[in-house]
């Protein structure tokens, strides 16, 4: 069914890996060389905890053993441990092998720091000086200093409490308020800055916490060229167009009084190439700069997707720019911020993210951590350990699908569901959303049907992730065309700035964000809760589930029809006397039969009173 929705409506968030060649693809690259892509048990090793870990080879590189170098220091005094193959697995997809192997690493003291590398000896080629060549696991480098670096940090570290009950707002700074007596700086070109301030999201934090949202999170503030701030030149300085440090610190100040907490987009990847440190290396190579950067060779460098205005840091142990990023981090927790949104975290290596986390943690020990990381489940559970967990891009696209597209049958989404929530543990944080900056807007993609979009975003609202919204859907913030148009101007068309004078028509959005953050503080225990679907029906598209909490049940049921429906509910769930209420609305519904009536593109949220 995923053919009938319009090319350019794709969102295309995972490179188009839903497409099976281009699946099977990533998947076959995945298999060839040496692999371990992190994967290790427990996932956060505790001190005194032993620690396995896993990885694979393909006979193309004829692996005649796998060993584990690590150290406990700044690599000057190194250990090899060597792995024992486990199983030996014939793999159609790529025509071969599969070798597969397991390490065990010593248990190590609170505090310690681990860092480590995957090798493969290889017989077949030899050096110069008659020694083995060895293939380095995941970017299959044949030597130690180009290889791909892990690390473990051993703490009773723990994801923040608070975190797990976040309700988070997403702000697009410069879209969103240029304050009270300032206007839009222009209202044509979304490729410029329109105006908006920290001011102006100072002034909107009472509206931000009516909506029931107890977190923000800031788009770039760093000075940057650009109007998205995702290339930065300067970590230390606010943007001036969006205000001044007191702003920031006013912003922090306010928003805390009001239980709010903040959180700031980071990205470590790149910066701007107007970065001083940039400009400087790009002059000379003998400039000291010039091992902040990737050089092939110089003055050749390596940019983010090939991006010329955003050339790549290097964040290699040791490196320069490393230092400063996780000096630059501390500094804004110190200034009071709550956590990081961290922008493509796929880049830097978890060895650079198991640094930051513990850099961030030691000023905040309750700063929270989630990265953008648009890859497989597996791979991005991989990166528990070094952050706190990565946005839910899967079940964002599950949402879209179902809600928007409606490209996936209910069944599928209840698969789905029950699959997803029993693979990532519970303690590796998983904010959903509906959209974001970088993709078209749920509404716009739900062809602006209202409707659908209240039914997505209470079954938001519902999960055991992190609730996310981007600023706009509470006033059906759409847009004109499709960001994969090709008259379009990309990413900017889903930046459209506030509509403002939009809010009042909308209320009844505005409301059921409300209620159902309302449903959240009374239910916190949602965050580990249990869903079990009691009936799924596709020809008449209703679904019906069992969420079960401690000391408490709820039910869902929904219709996903323009057509009224009704779900036969039987004697075992309502006894006699019983007594449905609504805990979306508060209020009681009587039922005089087995049959629970839903309005059209509706959903229930009830319990069992009685």
């Amino acid at each position: 069914m995923q053919n009938s929705i319009p090319k350019s409506l794709r969102d295309h968030t995972f490179g188009d890996m839903d497409d099976p060649i281009i699946g099977t693809a990533y998947q076959l690259k995945r298999h060839k060389g040496v692999h371990h892509y992190g994967k290790k048990r427990p996932l956060r090793p505790k001190p005194g905890e032993p620690v396995s870990l896993f990885a694979t080879t393909s006979s193309e590189i004829a692996a005649q053993g796998l060993t584990l170098r690590y150290t406990l220091d700044d690599w000057s005094t190194i250990a090899e441990i060597p792995f024992t193959k486990t199983k030996l697995v014939w793999d159609t997809l790529s025509w071969g092998w599969l070798q597969h192997w397991q390490a065990n690493i010593p248990t190590q003291p609170e505090g310690t720091l681990l860092r480590y590398q995957v090798f493969a000896q290889q017989p077949a080629a030899s050096s110069a000086a008659g020694e083995a060549v060895r293939c380095y696991a995941d970017n299959q480098a044949n030597s130690a200093a180009e290889a791909t670096q892990y690390a473990i940090w051993y703490s009773q570290d723990q994801v923040p409490e608070w975190s797990r009950t976040a309700r988070i707002y997403q702000i697009f700074v410069d879209r969103f308020s240029p304050g009270e007596g300032r206007q839009w700086l222009q209202t044509q070109d979304l490729a410029k800055p329109f105006g908006g301030t920290l001011r102006g999201v100072i002034e909107k934090l009472p509206y931000i916490h009516d909506l029931g949202f107890n977190a923000i999170w800031l788009s770039p503030i760093f000075t940057s060229p650009s109007h998205h701030g995702y290339d930065t030149s300067d970590y230390e300085q606010i943007e001036p167009r969006m205000g001044t440090q007191a702003d920031f610190e006013a912003l922090v100040a306010k928003a805390h009084q009001l239980g709010i907490r903040v959180i700031l987009d980071f990205v470590a990847n790149h910066v701007s190439n107007q970065h001083p440190a940039f400009k400087a290396a790009l002059q000379t190579p003998e400039s000291p700069y010039k091992d902040w950067f990737y050089w092939d060779p110089w003055p050749h460098y390596r940019s983010y997707f090939n991006v010329p205005e955003m050339p790549e840091l290097c964040l290699t142990y040791g490196a320069p720019a490393r230092r400063h990023l996780l000096e630059v981090a501390q500094k804004w927790l110190r200034l009071g911020i709550d956590g990081y949104r961290l922008d493509y975290a796929s880049g830097p290596g978890l060895d650079f993210w198991v640094d930051f986390r513990r850099a961030c943690r030691e000023v905040n020990p309750e700063s929270w951590l989630f990265g953008e990381v648009t890859k497989p489940a597996d791979e991005q559970l991989s990166f528990s350990g070094g952050l706190d967990g990565t946005l839910d891009f899967l079940t964002c696209q599950a949402l879209r699908e179902t809600f928007a597209f409606q490209s996936w049958s209910l069944s599928r989404f209840a698969g789905y569901l029950q699959d997803s929530l029993a693979y990532f543990p519970r303690d590796f944080s998983r904010p959903a959303f509906l959209d974001n900056h970088d993709m078209n807007r749920f509404l716009f993609a739900a062809a602006n049907k209202k409707e659908r979009l209240k039914l997505a975003l209470t079954l938001l609202y519902m999960l055991p992730g992190q609730p996310l919204v981007y600023f706009g859907t509470e006033t059906c913030l759409s847009q004109p065309r499709s960001i994969h148009d090709k008259d379009s101007i990309g990413f900017d068309q889903a930046r459209l700035p506030m509509n403002w004078h939009e809010a009042e028509a909308h209320q009844d959005i505005a409301m059921l964000l409300r209620q159902l953050a309302a449903l959240r503080e009374r239910f916190p225990q949602l965050v580990a809760a249990q869903w079990k679907p009691l009936m799924v029906d596709n020809e008449n598209e209703t679904a019906f589930w069992q969420i079960s909490m401690p000391e408490a049940n709820l039910y869902l049921a929904l219709n996903r029809s323009e057509s009224q429906r009704s779900l036969t509910v039987s004697h075992t769930l309502l006894p006699a006397g019983a007594q449905i209420f609504n805990e979306i609305t508060l209020q009681e519904v009587s039922m005089q039969t087995e049959q629970l009536w839903l309005p059209a593109e509706s959903a229930f949220v009830f319990s069992v009173k009685g």
